[in-house]
């Protein structure tokens, strides 16, 4: 059983996960801050105030900056680091990421350089044995505040893949297996950009004939390229794909829209 757990970014969703992981007593949570300024603020209001403002974080959650502290004997280290930023963060951990302590990316996108996806930066950077990763229709301020919520998380070691979805399970937060690692990082990236398109669709004041179009036509050309890339076509169809790409098109909360 996963009981001791690294969340390590303090942003929207990694506060959010924190807290979500924190509902059970017998978790341990810690939530790690790459910047002080950062964890003084978490530390002084208990709360998220510049990413989550109005949700306070569980009184259990253990706050640091430490990054010796934070892995200290750890079963889990849930990565809420934006892929962006991924590569250079994962180099403070080096000598202190056991390479048995498997990783669990909450990362969307490619590298624009390498174009990796999360969990290979994170294989290359720390050496794990095990990686997942958990997308999905998932807004950081929906789930902080209980709406009802499902996302998929994927592995190439199913027990893994079960184990987090053990851990992670509650009432209101819905987690499903797969074992398509690429179909799930290549979704998750993918539906930026037609974040982007929808945003657009919605500056020009177009209507719902066009952002309908645009997410049929846009899912059926992530598909081709997954398929392309390696992934199942299905994972496509599933909440990682058409559930992710929904979201973000329509939302207020979607940042690339």
């Amino acid at each position: 059983m996963l009981r001791t757990f690294a969340v390590l970014g303090d942003g929207a969703w990694g506060t959010a996960i924190a807290n979500l992981l924190a509902h059970r007593p017998e978790h341990h949570v810690r939530l790690w801050s790459a910047r002080a300024e950062n964890a003084q603020i978490l530390r002084q209001h208990r709360e998220n105030l510049r990413f989550l403002p109005g949700v306070p974080i569980a009184s259990a959650i253990e706050l640091t900056t430490s990054v010796s502290d934070v892995m200290d004997g750890v079963d889990l280290a849930v990565v809420a680091i934006p892929t962006i930023y991924l590569r250079d963060t994962l180099c403070r951990f080096l000598g202190f990421w056991p390479v048995s302590v498997p990783a669990l990316s909450l990362a969307k996108g490619m590298e624009n350089e390498t174009f990796l996806r999360p969990t290979q930066i994170i294989q290359e950077i720390v050496g794990v044995q095990s990686v997942a990763v958990l997308s999905g229709p998932s807004h950081a301020e929906e789930v902080a505040r209980g709406f009802p919520t499902s996302v998929v998380v994927a592995a190439d070691e199913q027990g893994l893949a079960r184990r987090i979805q053990a851990a992670f399970n509650t009432d209101r937060f819905r987690v499903y297996v797969n074992a398509d690692v690429k179909g799930v990082e290549y979704a998750g990236a993918l539906k930026n950009v037609i974040g982007i398109a929808a945003g657009i669709s919605d500056g020009l004041r177009f209507g719902d004939n066009t952002k309908s179009a645009l997410l049929t036509r846009a899912l059926v050309e992530m598909t081709r390229l997954g398929v392309a890339l390696g992934a199942d076509p299905a994972t496509f169809h599933g909440l990682a794909g058409l559930g992710d790409l929904i979201t973000t098109c329509i939302s207020p909360h979607g940042r690339n829209r």
